[in-house]
């Protein structure tokens, strides 16, 4: 008897998620954004919003909740109804650094998020001052390895991409550096253009200007393929340094109760907008590359294997959990 209950229950709990996503959106939708409006991954969240109410859904309101390397923006996620109505841009240092970077943190990415899809990427470019003697990749490793001390280089604060990406030069190169880190590039830039530090790991968008005026010099950037913008600028791995490979990825999770349809309508419909050329023109100017999971399994792959592999350079870079 108690099998036969426990089969009915199942099988409508299994009908009333999918009633809900045959009517799935029918109201708006709240996309969460963990960082304040105008930063690069918020801006290409809009864009995904935008296009997919243009694309026939209902109004998707963009909310933002920075604060807390993320975690006010998976709260407010995780505390909504797992419906569909309040979905997550869950990226790299929400998924994949915090779980190293933060004591106790509020949420398990592994059990609490299902993952929907990537949205997009984007490298970073490591660069140096414009009278640095290295003018080439080779000759920065060249003096890295040569310079007593090592080189100095500079981050956007202590944990962050930059930080990591030193790390991992400095660990393969087998040679000690000097990290320096500020609060975020548009702090650092300004001492790599004066020659105050050898070298920076920084996003391509907050590095464009300064490469285009020649205030500094891109020696490579640390996607596993060479950049569209860049195509003269070689990647970390040519240079034959695949382990300094680190491109900062975004997504949209929801609460890991939500019905697995409504799952797929969320996905279809972000799929359907992130492979249209005004989509991939409009993430381009914003220095992003619109980029999709193959499966929402795909992109839980890929959230363990960075939580392994990017804990593993934190453990390195010495950083105490907080």
């Amino acid at each position: 008897m108690l099998k036969s209950v426990i089969t009915v229950v199942a099988a409508f709990g299994v009908l009333t998620g999918a009633a809900q996503a045959q009517n799935y959106p029918n109201k708006p939708v709240r996309f969460i954004s963990a960082y304040a409006p105008g930063g690069g991954q918020e801006v290409g969240l809009r864009v995904i919003a935008t296009r997919m109410t243009d694309a026939g859904w209902p109004q998707i309101v963009v909310e933002n909740k920075p604060g807390g390397s993320g975690v006010l923006a998976a709260q407010t996620m995780l505390q909504a109804p797992a419906d569909g109505y309040t979905v997550l841009q869950c990226d790299v240092t929400v998924l994949a650094l915090n779980p190293s970077l933060i004591k106790d943190l509020a949420y398990d990415p592994q059990k609490d998020f299902a993952p929907v899809t990537m949205t997009f990427s984007f490298p970073s470019v490591l660069v140096v001052p414009a009278n640095s003697p290295a003018k080439t990749i080779d000759d920065l490793i060249n003096t890295a390895k040569t310079k007593p001390g090592g080189l100095n280089y500079a981050s956007q604060g202590v944990g962050s991409g930059g930080h990591l990406l030193g790390t991992m030069f400095q660990n393969s190169l087998g040679k000690p550096q000097t990290h320096v880190p500020y609060k975020g590039s548009a702090a650092a830039l300004p001492d790599v253009i004066a020659g105050r530090v050898d070298m920076l790991f920084s996003s391509f968008a907050s590095a464009k200007g300064h490469i285009e005026s020649g205030a500094v010099r891109a020696l490579a950037v640390t996607s596993k393929k060479r950049m569209n913008e860049l195509p003269n600028i070689p990647t970390m791995t040519e240079a034959k340094y695949p382990d300094v490979f680190f491109d900062v990825w975004s997504g949209l999770c929801v609460p890991a109760a939500t019905p697995p349809a409504v799952i797929a309508a969320i996905r279809a419909k972000a799929v359907e907008v992130l492979q249209q050329p005004d989509t991939i023109k409009r993430m381009s100017d914003a220095g992003l590359y619109a980029e999709t999971s193959a499966s929402p399994d795909e992109f839980r792959a890929l959230v363990k294997s960075d939580i392994d592999r990017l804990g593993k350079v934190i453990k390195d870079a010495g950083v105490t959990p907080q």
